[in-house]
Protein backbone atom coordinates (compact mmCIF):
# COMPACT_ATOMS: atom_id res chain seq x y z
CA UNK A 1 0.00 0.00 0.00
CA UNK A 2 1.52 3.12 -0.99
CA UNK A 3 2.19 6.24 1.24
CA UNK A 4 1.84 9.59 0.27
CA UNK A 5 3.79 12.44 1.53
CA UNK A 6 4.53 12.59 5.23
CA UNK A 7 4.08 15.75 7.49
CA UNK A 8 6.89 17.74 8.62
CA UNK A 9 8.36 16.26 11.60
CA UNK A 10 7.75 18.42 14.91
CA UNK A 11 10.15 19.64 15.65
CA UNK A 12 12.10 19.22 19.81
CA UNK A 13 11.51 21.76 22.56
CA UNK A 14 14.94 23.30 21.75
CA UNK A 15 14.33 23.83 18.00
CA UNK A 16 15.96 20.60 16.69
CA UNK A 17 15.55 17.90 14.08
CA UNK A 18 14.15 14.88 15.90
CA UNK A 19 16.12 11.87 16.84
CA UNK A 20 16.26 9.01 14.13
CA UNK A 21 18.35 6.29 15.16
CA UNK A 22 19.01 4.01 12.43
CA UNK A 23 20.46 -0.16 13.36
CA UNK A 24 21.69 -0.75 10.14
CA UNK A 25 23.20 -4.61 8.64
CA UNK A 26 25.39 -2.52 5.77
CA UNK A 27 28.65 -0.38 6.54
CA UNK A 28 28.49 3.49 5.49
CA UNK A 29 31.16 3.21 3.32
CA UNK A 30 31.84 0.65 0.27
CA UNK A 31 31.88 0.34 -3.46
CA UNK A 32 28.84 -0.22 -3.93
CA UNK A 33 25.08 2.11 -3.94
CA UNK A 34 23.18 0.96 -0.64
CA UNK A 35 19.16 1.43 -0.09
CA UNK A 36 19.76 2.07 3.34
CA UNK A 37 22.41 4.43 3.09
CA UNK A 38 20.68 6.33 0.70
CA UNK A 39 17.65 6.72 2.56
CA UNK A 40 19.57 7.88 5.55
CA UNK A 41 21.22 10.60 3.78
CA UNK A 42 17.59 12.23 2.58
CA UNK A 43 16.02 11.50 6.21
CA UNK A 44 18.83 13.52 7.31
CA UNK A 45 17.24 16.65 6.00
CA UNK A 46 14.75 16.43 8.20
CA UNK A 47 15.61 13.95 11.31
CA UNK A 48 18.80 13.79 13.59
CA UNK A 49 20.18 10.57 12.20
CA UNK A 50 22.67 8.55 14.20
CA UNK A 51 23.79 5.38 11.59
CA UNK A 52 24.75 2.69 14.08
CA UNK A 53 26.86 -0.31 11.56
CA UNK A 54 26.08 -3.88 12.12
CA UNK A 55 29.06 -4.76 14.10
CA UNK A 56 31.86 -6.78 13.38
CA UNK A 57 32.70 -9.89 14.77
CA UNK A 58 36.13 -10.73 16.64
CA UNK A 59 36.43 -13.60 13.69
CA UNK A 60 35.95 -10.66 10.70
CA UNK A 61 38.12 -8.18 12.65
CA UNK A 62 40.56 -10.83 12.90
CA UNK A 63 40.67 -11.84 9.55
CA UNK A 64 40.60 -8.29 8.35
CA UNK A 65 43.72 -6.89 10.76
CA UNK A 66 45.34 -10.55 8.86
CA UNK A 67 44.86 -9.23 5.83
CA UNK A 68 45.72 -5.62 6.23
CA UNK A 69 42.88 -4.05 6.00
CA UNK A 70 42.57 -2.90 9.20
CA UNK A 71 44.98 -1.60 12.15
CA UNK A 72 45.80 -4.38 14.92
CA UNK A 73 44.10 -1.95 17.45
CA UNK A 74 40.69 -2.78 16.20
CA UNK A 75 41.50 -5.91 17.69
CA UNK A 76 41.22 -5.05 21.35
CA UNK A 77 38.91 -1.74 20.69
CA UNK A 78 36.47 -1.27 23.37
CA UNK A 79 34.78 2.25 22.35
CA UNK A 80 32.74 2.89 19.27
CA UNK A 81 33.77 4.75 16.11
CA UNK A 82 32.10 7.83 15.46
CA UNK A 83 32.40 10.05 12.58
CA UNK A 84 29.85 12.87 10.83
CA UNK A 85 29.92 12.22 7.02
CA UNK A 86 28.06 14.37 4.15
CA UNK A 87 26.16 12.30 2.44
CA UNK A 88 25.81 12.39 -1.26
CA UNK A 89 22.26 14.63 -1.14
CA UNK A 90 24.36 16.98 1.07
CA UNK A 91 23.08 15.96 4.35
CA UNK A 92 24.93 15.36 7.70
CA UNK A 93 24.88 12.11 9.26
CA UNK A 94 26.89 10.36 12.33
CA UNK A 95 27.86 6.92 11.18
CA UNK A 96 29.01 4.70 14.52
CA UNK A 97 30.90 1.75 14.25
CA UNK A 98 30.26 -0.89 16.95
CA UNK A 99 33.36 -2.62 18.86
CA UNK A 100 33.58 -6.54 17.77
CA UNK A 101 31.12 -8.30 19.01
CA UNK A 102 30.70 -12.61 19.13
CA UNK A 103 29.86 -13.99 15.56
CA UNK A 104 26.39 -16.17 16.70
CA UNK A 105 24.37 -16.16 13.36
CA UNK A 106 25.50 -20.45 12.58
CA UNK A 107 25.15 -20.91 16.53
CA UNK A 108 22.60 -23.50 17.68
CA UNK A 109 19.70 -21.92 19.37
CA UNK A 110 20.81 -22.69 22.90
CA UNK A 111 23.58 -20.64 22.80
CA UNK A 112 22.56 -17.84 20.63
CA UNK A 113 20.11 -16.61 22.64
CA UNK A 114 22.73 -15.43 25.47
CA UNK A 115 25.77 -14.74 23.10
CA UNK A 116 22.77 -12.43 20.94
CA UNK A 117 22.12 -11.30 24.69
CA UNK A 118 25.85 -9.94 25.41
CA UNK A 119 26.59 -9.10 22.22
CA UNK A 120 23.64 -6.24 22.42
CA UNK A 121 24.77 -5.11 25.69
CA UNK A 122 28.15 -4.20 24.21
CA UNK A 123 25.84 -2.31 20.92
CA UNK A 124 23.70 -0.50 23.89
CA UNK A 125 27.04 0.32 25.86
CA UNK A 126 28.37 1.60 22.82
CA UNK A 127 25.70 3.66 21.70
CA UNK A 128 23.86 5.26 24.50
CA UNK A 129 27.02 7.66 25.24
CA UNK A 130 26.66 8.61 21.83
CA UNK A 131 22.98 9.60 21.73
CA UNK A 132 23.32 11.11 24.98
CA UNK A 133 26.19 13.50 23.92
CA UNK A 134 24.08 14.40 20.42
CA UNK A 135 21.33 15.17 22.74
CA UNK A 136 19.17 12.41 21.07
CA UNK A 137 16.59 11.39 23.54
CA UNK A 138 13.94 8.68 23.00
CA UNK A 139 14.46 8.25 19.14
CA UNK A 140 12.91 6.81 16.65
CA UNK A 141 14.31 3.38 15.83
CA UNK A 142 14.20 2.63 11.75
CA UNK A 143 15.51 -0.67 11.74
CA UNK A 144 17.42 -2.39 8.40
CA UNK A 145 17.16 -5.72 7.83
CA UNK A 146 18.88 -6.17 11.24
CA UNK A 147 15.69 -8.03 13.60
CA UNK A 148 18.60 -9.83 15.77
CA UNK A 149 19.41 -6.61 17.62
CA UNK A 150 16.11 -5.07 16.80
CA UNK A 151 14.53 -7.93 19.51
CA UNK A 152 17.80 -7.86 21.98
CA UNK A 153 17.76 -3.81 21.70
CA UNK A 154 13.77 -3.19 22.08
CA UNK A 155 13.19 -0.40 24.37
CA UNK A 156 17.28 -0.43 25.27
CA UNK A 157 17.00 3.37 23.85
CA UNK A 158 13.52 4.59 25.71
CA UNK A 159 12.66 4.95 21.68
CA UNK A 160 8.98 6.45 21.06
CA UNK A 161 8.59 3.66 18.32
CA UNK A 162 10.50 1.38 15.61
CA UNK A 163 9.75 0.75 11.79
CA UNK A 164 11.18 -2.45 10.56
CA UNK A 165 13.16 -1.84 6.45
CA UNK A 166 13.07 -4.80 5.33
CA UNK A 167 14.95 -5.01 1.77
CA UNK A 168 16.30 -8.59 1.38
CA UNK A 169 14.68 -12.03 2.35
CA UNK A 170 16.42 -12.50 5.47
CA UNK A 171 15.41 -16.36 5.54
CA UNK A 172 17.24 -16.99 2.09
CA UNK A 173 20.76 -16.31 3.21
CA UNK A 174 23.24 -18.54 4.40
CA UNK A 175 24.44 -15.55 6.85
CA UNK A 176 21.83 -15.22 8.95
CA UNK A 177 19.06 -18.13 7.30
CA UNK A 178 19.75 -19.94 10.85
CA UNK A 179 17.98 -17.62 12.65
CA UNK A 180 16.66 -14.54 10.72
CA UNK A 181 13.41 -15.85 9.81
CA UNK A 182 12.26 -16.12 13.80
CA UNK A 183 13.82 -13.63 14.92
CA UNK A 184 12.24 -11.51 12.17
CA UNK A 185 8.89 -12.45 13.02
CA UNK A 186 9.21 -11.70 16.99
CA UNK A 187 10.74 -8.39 16.23
CA UNK A 188 7.22 -7.53 13.80
CA UNK A 189 5.27 -8.24 16.77
CA UNK A 190 7.53 -5.54 18.42
CA UNK A 191 7.15 -2.64 15.66
CA UNK A 192 4.93 0.28 15.05
CA UNK A 193 5.17 -0.59 11.05
CA UNK A 194 7.28 -2.60 8.52
CA UNK A 195 8.76 -1.40 4.73
CA UNK A 196 9.34 -3.78 1.83
CA UNK A 197 11.48 -2.98 -0.63
CA UNK A 198 9.96 -5.44 -3.31
CA UNK A 199 6.50 -6.28 -4.12
CA UNK A 200 7.54 -10.02 -2.58
CA UNK A 201 8.87 -8.57 0.56
CA UNK A 202 5.66 -6.69 0.65
CA UNK A 203 3.26 -9.12 0.18
CA UNK A 204 5.02 -11.43 2.64
CA UNK A 205 4.84 -8.58 5.77
CA UNK A 206 1.11 -7.98 4.85
CA UNK A 207 0.58 -11.87 6.04
CA UNK A 208 2.66 -11.03 9.17
CA UNK A 209 1.51 -7.46 9.98
CA UNK A 210 -1.28 -5.11 9.52
CA UNK A 211 0.73 -2.47 9.22
CA UNK A 212 3.09 -3.06 6.16
CA UNK A 213 4.03 -0.28 3.32
CA UNK A 214 5.50 -1.07 0.19
CA UNK A 215 8.40 1.46 -0.82
CA UNK A 216 11.04 0.69 -3.79
CA UNK A 217 13.98 1.20 -4.40
CA UNK A 218 15.26 4.07 -5.73
CA UNK A 219 18.03 6.15 -7.71
CA UNK A 220 20.77 8.41 -7.20
CA UNK A 221 19.46 10.37 -10.47
CA UNK A 222 21.57 13.02 -10.31
CA UNK A 223 24.66 10.57 -10.56
CA UNK A 224 23.61 8.33 -13.49
CA UNK A 225 22.22 10.53 -15.13
CA UNK A 226 25.45 12.08 -16.10
CA UNK A 227 25.62 9.02 -18.18
CA UNK A 228 22.89 10.55 -20.34
CA UNK A 229 24.32 11.26 -24.10
CA UNK A 230 23.98 14.23 -25.67
CA UNK A 231 23.47 13.14 -28.73
CA UNK A 232 23.52 9.99 -30.57
CA UNK A 233 23.58 6.15 -28.46
CA UNK A 234 26.43 6.08 -26.75
CA UNK A 235 28.38 3.32 -28.70
CA UNK A 236 29.06 2.78 -33.07
CA UNK A 237 25.91 4.54 -34.76
CA UNK A 238 23.43 2.18 -35.62
CA UNK A 239 23.56 0.65 -39.27
CA UNK A 240 20.96 0.06 -41.80
CA UNK A 241 20.23 -3.56 -40.23
CA UNK A 242 18.82 -1.56 -36.88
CA UNK A 243 21.56 -2.55 -34.54
CA UNK A 244 24.30 -0.46 -33.27
CA UNK A 245 27.98 -1.24 -35.13
CA UNK A 246 30.37 -4.03 -35.13
CA UNK A 247 30.69 -3.80 -31.55
CA UNK A 248 27.76 -2.89 -29.33
CA UNK A 249 28.26 -2.86 -25.42
CA UNK A 250 26.21 -4.97 -23.36
CA UNK A 251 26.98 -3.97 -19.75
CA UNK A 252 26.19 -5.45 -15.95
CA UNK A 253 27.07 -3.04 -12.65
CA UNK A 254 26.88 -4.75 -9.23
CA UNK A 255 28.14 -7.14 -7.59
CA UNK A 256 29.06 -10.78 -9.51
CA UNK A 257 27.73 -13.51 -6.58
CA UNK A 258 25.00 -16.23 -6.36
CA UNK A 259 22.59 -13.89 -7.79
CA UNK A 260 24.03 -13.72 -11.59
CA UNK A 261 22.99 -16.67 -13.91
CA UNK A 262 26.69 -17.47 -15.15
CA UNK A 263 25.22 -20.23 -17.82
CA UNK A 264 22.95 -17.46 -19.36
CA UNK A 265 26.47 -14.62 -19.72
CA UNK A 266 28.55 -17.89 -21.29
CA UNK A 267 25.83 -18.19 -23.30
CA UNK A 268 25.55 -14.30 -24.68
CA UNK A 269 29.28 -14.02 -24.87
CA UNK A 270 29.30 -17.59 -27.28
CA UNK A 271 26.12 -16.68 -29.37
CA UNK A 272 27.15 -13.10 -29.98
CA UNK A 273 31.02 -12.92 -30.78
CA UNK A 274 30.06 -9.06 -32.15
CA UNK A 275 29.19 -7.96 -28.95
CA UNK A 276 31.39 -6.82 -26.09
CA UNK A 277 30.04 -7.79 -22.91
CA UNK A 278 31.33 -5.77 -19.73
CA UNK A 279 30.74 -6.44 -16.29
CA UNK A 280 31.52 -3.82 -13.23
CA UNK A 281 31.75 -4.81 -9.83
CA UNK A 282 33.08 -7.06 -6.66
CA UNK A 283 33.89 -10.77 -7.67
CA UNK A 284 32.70 -12.54 -4.99
CA UNK A 285 31.30 -15.83 -7.02
CA UNK A 286 34.42 -17.70 -8.19
CA UNK A 287 32.50 -18.74 -11.21
CA UNK A 288 32.71 -15.23 -12.61
CA UNK A 289 36.21 -15.94 -13.43
CA UNK A 290 35.24 -18.67 -15.79
CA UNK A 291 33.85 -15.89 -18.15
CA UNK A 292 36.65 -14.32 -18.50
CA UNK A 293 38.15 -17.51 -20.86
CA UNK A 294 35.42 -15.18 -23.54
CA UNK A 295 37.46 -12.87 -25.57
CA UNK A 296 34.68 -10.57 -25.78
CA UNK A 297 34.09 -10.40 -22.03
CA UNK A 298 35.75 -7.99 -19.53
CA UNK A 299 35.49 -8.12 -15.88
CA UNK A 300 36.51 -5.05 -14.45
CA UNK A 301 36.43 -5.10 -10.80
CA UNK A 302 34.36 -2.63 -7.95
CA UNK A 303 34.17 0.71 -9.23
CA UNK A 304 33.55 3.43 -7.37
CA UNK A 305 30.37 5.44 -7.64
CA UNK A 306 31.63 8.45 -9.05
CA UNK A 307 32.99 6.23 -11.57
CA UNK A 308 30.00 4.39 -13.04
CA UNK A 309 28.49 6.79 -15.10
CA UNK A 310 31.30 6.86 -17.28
CA UNK A 311 31.12 2.63 -17.28
CA UNK A 312 27.42 3.28 -18.04
CA UNK A 313 28.22 5.90 -20.68
CA UNK A 314 30.53 3.31 -22.64
CA UNK A 315 27.11 0.92 -23.10
CA UNK A 316 24.30 0.10 -25.27
CA UNK A 317 22.28 -2.17 -22.83
CA UNK A 318 21.75 -2.80 -19.34
CA UNK A 319 21.76 -6.31 -18.67
CA UNK A 320 20.53 -7.68 -14.85
CA UNK A 321 21.10 -11.48 -15.16
CA UNK A 322 19.85 -12.49 -12.07
CA UNK A 323 18.82 -16.15 -11.85
CA UNK A 324 15.16 -17.15 -10.30
CA UNK A 325 15.20 -18.73 -6.28
CA UNK A 326 14.06 -17.74 -2.85
CA UNK A 327 16.17 -14.85 -2.60
CA UNK A 328 16.22 -13.04 -5.51
CA UNK A 329 12.29 -13.29 -6.36
CA UNK A 330 11.90 -10.44 -3.41
CA UNK A 331 14.72 -7.95 -5.32
CA UNK A 332 13.43 -4.75 -6.46
CA UNK A 333 17.05 -4.43 -8.00
CA UNK A 334 18.78 -0.92 -7.42
CA UNK A 335 20.77 -0.85 -10.96
CA UNK A 336 17.20 -0.87 -13.18
CA UNK A 337 17.17 2.20 -12.13
CA UNK A 338 20.73 3.24 -12.70
CA UNK A 339 20.26 1.66 -16.11
CA UNK A 340 17.20 3.87 -17.17
CA UNK A 341 18.99 7.12 -15.70
CA UNK A 342 21.80 6.85 -18.57
CA UNK A 343 18.47 6.13 -21.38
CA UNK A 344 20.07 2.64 -21.47
CA UNK A 345 17.58 -0.08 -22.82
CA UNK A 346 17.35 -2.77 -19.88
CA UNK A 347 16.78 -6.36 -20.77
CA UNK A 348 16.31 -8.96 -17.27
CA UNK A 349 15.70 -12.38 -16.72
CA UNK A 350 12.03 -12.96 -14.91
CA UNK A 351 13.63 -13.63 -11.40
CA UNK A 352 11.14 -11.35 -9.54
CA UNK A 353 8.06 -9.06 -9.85
CA UNK A 354 9.36 -6.53 -11.89
CA UNK A 355 5.94 -5.01 -13.17
CA UNK A 356 6.39 -1.42 -11.53
CA UNK A 357 9.32 -1.25 -14.11
CA UNK A 358 7.60 -3.12 -17.00
CA UNK A 359 6.79 -0.50 -18.87
CA UNK A 360 10.36 0.46 -19.90
CA UNK A 361 12.56 -3.05 -19.01
CA UNK A 362 12.25 -5.67 -21.18
CA UNK A 363 11.53 -9.16 -19.18
CA UNK A 364 12.74 -12.69 -20.68
CA UNK A 365 11.08 -15.79 -19.32
CA UNK A 366 13.53 -18.00 -21.17
CA UNK A 367 17.26 -18.16 -22.58
CA UNK A 368 16.22 -17.87 -25.45
CA UNK A 369 14.04 -14.64 -25.48
CA UNK A 370 16.61 -12.85 -22.78
CA UNK A 371 19.16 -13.02 -26.68
CA UNK A 372 16.46 -12.07 -28.67
CA UNK A 373 15.93 -9.28 -26.58
CA UNK A 374 19.31 -7.84 -26.31
CA UNK A 375 18.92 -7.87 -30.33
CA UNK A 376 15.63 -6.13 -30.33
CA UNK A 377 16.85 -3.13 -27.69
CA UNK A 378 19.46 -1.69 -29.82
CA UNK A 379 16.88 -1.52 -33.12
CA UNK A 380 16.58 2.19 -34.06
CA UNK A 381 13.20 2.97 -32.31
CA UNK A 382 14.57 1.64 -28.70
CA UNK A 383 18.02 3.44 -29.26
CA UNK A 384 15.98 6.61 -30.24
CA UNK A 385 16.22 10.08 -28.37
CA UNK A 386 12.74 10.11 -27.48
CA UNK A 387 13.11 6.65 -25.85
CA UNK A 388 16.02 7.46 -24.11
CA UNK A 389 14.08 10.50 -22.59
CA UNK A 390 11.28 8.17 -21.48
CA UNK A 391 13.36 6.09 -19.47
CA UNK A 392 14.95 8.96 -17.92
CA UNK A 393 11.69 10.37 -17.02
CA UNK A 394 10.55 6.95 -15.22
CA UNK A 395 14.02 7.18 -13.41
CA UNK A 396 13.52 10.53 -12.04
CA UNK A 397 10.21 9.88 -10.68
CA UNK A 398 12.30 7.53 -8.65
CA UNK A 399 14.89 8.98 -7.28
CA UNK A 400 15.99 8.59 -3.76
CA UNK A 401 14.00 11.84 -2.57
CA UNK A 402 10.47 10.65 -3.62
CA UNK A 403 11.39 7.15 -1.24
CA UNK A 404 12.49 9.35 1.34
CA UNK A 405 9.28 10.93 1.73
CA UNK A 406 7.31 7.79 1.37
CA UNK A 407 9.22 6.44 4.22
CA UNK A 408 9.33 9.46 6.26
CA UNK A 409 4.97 9.40 5.82
CA UNK A 410 5.86 5.57 7.48
CA UNK A 411 8.03 7.23 10.58
CA UNK A 412 5.32 9.74 10.97
CA UNK A 413 2.25 7.35 11.46
CA UNK A 414 4.40 5.73 13.82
Amino acid sequence: MPVGAAPAPAPAADGRKPPLLILATPDWDGTYMKSTVALAGELAAHYQVLYVEHPPTHLSTARDVAAGRKPPSEIVRRAPRVRRVQARCGTSVDVLTPPSVWPLNRLPRRLYEPVLARNARRVRDAVQPWLDRLGMQSPLVLNALNPHYGVALADAFDEVGRVYYCYDEVRARDWNGRHGGRMEERYLEMVGAAIGSSPALHARLKTQTETAFLVPNGVDFSLFHRAFPAGAPTGQAPTAGGESGPSPCFGYVGSLDERVDYRLLHRLAERRPDAHLRLVGRIVDPQARALERHPNVTLTGPKSPDDLPAELRAMDVGLIPFVRDAFTRCIYPLKANEYLAAGLPVVSTAFADLSLLQPVVTVAQTAGQFLEAVREVLRPHQTSGAERRRRARVAASNRWSVRAEKVRAVLERV
